[in-house]
This record gives C-alpha cells, structure tokens and sequence, in this order.
C-alpha cells in the first residue's frame, strides 16, 4: 500500500503521524502559554506582590519553549532510526534543555535585579552601590550563564574536564588581554570609595602621561569623561590613570590664593610705601568674591627698585580672571590719584666665572 513505502527507513504512514504529534505538541505549547499569560496572569495581578507576576512572566516562554521541545523529542521517537542517530538526538536535546534552563533562571534574576535591587539602592545617599550594582548584575548573569553551558555541555556527552583544562589556557590568555580593563573598572571602585572627586567637580590631572584641566562629566565602569576647561572638549579618561596619576580636586580648595609682587620706584618714601601696602588692602578688600585674609608688605630693596607684596585669596564661586582684573584696576587708580610709580630699572645679572 502506498503508506507502508518506506522512506529513510520509516514508512509513509509513520512520518505522517510524526509530524502530526509535533503539530499537536506546537499546539499544547501554545495552550500552556495561553495559560501563563491569561489564567495565572489574571491570578497574580489580584495579589498585593510583585513577586508572583514576575515569576509567571519570565517562566512563561522558557517554559512554553520547553514544553514544545520535549514534544517535538517524544514524537521523534515514532520513528525508527539507528542507536548513533538516536543518542546524538538525545544529547542535542538534553543540551538544548539545559540552555533554556539557564535562560529561565538569568531572566527570573535579570528581573527581579531590576524590581528590587535597583530601587533600594536608589534610596541611597551614596554613589557606590549605584556604581557597583551594574557590575554585580552583569558578574552574576555571566556566572550563571558560563555554569549553564557548561552543565549543557557535559549533558550532551563532553568531557567537561578537559573542556574546563582548555578554558584555563585560554582564560589565562584572556586574563592578560583584559587587565587594563579590568583595572579601570577597579578605578572607577576606588574613585567611588575615596569620595574624592564627585561628577561637577574641576579636577586636574598631573602625570607623565597627561595633563588635563576640566570638569567630570561623568564617571564611568571603564573611563570617566572630562570637560576640558578652556577648549570645552569632552576628554574620555581610562580611570585607572585618574588613579596611578596626581589628581587634584581644585573644587575642593577653600578659595584659590594670588601673589603678586610690585615693584615700586627707588625714590619712593616710607609714606609712599606705606600708602602702596593701603591701597593694595583696600583694593582687594573692597572688590566681592575674596576672601578676608589680606596679607601686604615691604619685602625687599634693591637698586633698582623697592619690592611690596599682596597676598590674597579669591572664592570658589567668582570668576578668577574678573576679580584678579577688578583689583588691579583699582590698584592702577590708586597709584596713579596718589603720585606712586612704578620702578623704570632693569635688575641685570652678570657671572664673573664666565667668559663672553
């Protein structure tokens, strides 16, 4: 009869009823999602938790994924085939089950990261767990994954030993490939732990292998960006260098100091030095944005001129250039309502060791 003709070793009738049962077994999967999505779905969503809804959620296609997996199996053993045929089946499909398995356990963790763990670390004053979180979550879904492959592999019949004996080499490989990356993610850690620089605060860097000027953008797993303060470009610095090199928080300081030297004509009297060092103080007294601390004196005496000092300091919060141009505009005045002028001699220096 025309189904008893055999094909590939099965008859016509049992290829038909093998497809068939994969047809049926299709159509169970999609009644067990049908009852995922509707039955538990409507059941989970009168609880008062979250819990529940995200269980059904991320089991519910890993499992339908399962279930049509072990039908299409079932049905293949309709047909007649050779022992090697059927054990490679067989090892392929424990393989195959093993993936999903794992692929149902990093979704019920990635969600439940995602519902739980992140709120309570955004309640949080500190930036550290914000910052370490991701690494945790991306270190746990690639143990997770790296243990279901491997269990997959040794349920599909690999000598897993020897699998792991070559993952040594290789990883010892990979190790030395990622250890700049990976010390730039231990950087960004430290950067966080040491709370010495903050995202908005003007840093510089002082090192053989750069010297940068500017503001943090953003720090990152890997690197950190840098407003740069006087081009305004944005600098992407490796972390591990913002911590092997001076890094300096300017922010941090309680208003940038200024020194300044002027030196003053020889035929000056006491009054006029004395009325110099006045007017310097009150040039910087009288300008907003510095602070109360205003040192002047009568340093040094020289032929050529006689030298006073100012000694001041300016808020984080002012412009330094402004402030430093208000004072000596000021100053400027003050010397020149007053009759004060500046030494018109040049210091010169000779060597007597040397022969010109």
């Amino acid at each position: 009869m025309f189904f008893e003709k055999l094909y590939y070793g099965n008859s016509l009738f049992a290829w038909a009823s093998t497809f068939a049962l994969i047809i049926v077994c299709l159509i169970i999967s999609r009644l067990v999602y049908w009852f995922f999505k509707t039955v538990l779905g409507k059941l989970t969503k009168k609880t008062k938790t979250n819990l529940d809804d995200i269980i059904v959620d991320m089991i519910e296609e890993p499992t339908t994924f399962m279930v049509a997996l072990l039908g299409i199996q079932f049905s293949l053993h309709n047909l007649k085939i050779s022992e090697s045929v059927s054990e490679g089946l067989d090892y392929s499909f424990d393989f195959i089950f093993t993936i999903a398995g794992t692929w149902m356990v990093a979704r019920l963790y990635d969600a439940l990261h995602k519902e739980y763990l992140i709120p309570i670390v955004e309640k949080t004053e500190s930036q550290i767990d914000d910052h370490i979180l991701p690494i945790v979550r991306k270190g746990l879904l690639i143990t997770i994954w790296s243990l279901g492959i491997l269990v997959a592999l040794n349920n599909a019949g690999y000598d897993v030993s020897a699998v792991l004996a070559g993952l040594g080499i290789g990883g010892f490989a990979f190790a030395l490939a990622v250890q700049h990356t990976f010390g730039n993610m231990v950087g960004s850690v430290i950067i966080y732990l040491d709370k010495h620089v903050k995202v908005g605060d003007r840093v510089q860097i002082k090192g053989t292998l750069c010297n940068i000027d500017g503001t943090i953008q953003e720090i990152g797993i890997r690197t950190s960006t840098i407003k740069t303060r006087y081009e305004g470009r944005l600098v992407s610095i490796p972390n591990s260098m913002m911590t092997n090199q001076e890094l300096v928080n300017v922010d941090s300081e309680d208003g940038r100091q200024l020194f300044g030297v002027y030196k003053m004509d020889i035929s000056s009297t006491t009054e006029d030095i004395e009325l110099t060092m006045k007017i310097l103080k009150e040039a910087v007294k009288s300008t907003e944005g510095t602070k109360d601390a205003v040192v002047s004196g009568f340093i040094k005496m020289s032929e050529v001129s006689f030298d006073v000092m100012l000694l001041y300091w300016i808020g984080n919060d002012f412009s330094k250039i402004k402030t430093r141009s208000v004072i000596n505009l000021k100053i400027l005045e003050g010397f020149k309502q007053n009759g004060l002028k500046f030494s018109d001699k040049t210091q010169m220096r000779y060597n007597l060791d040397v022969e010109y």
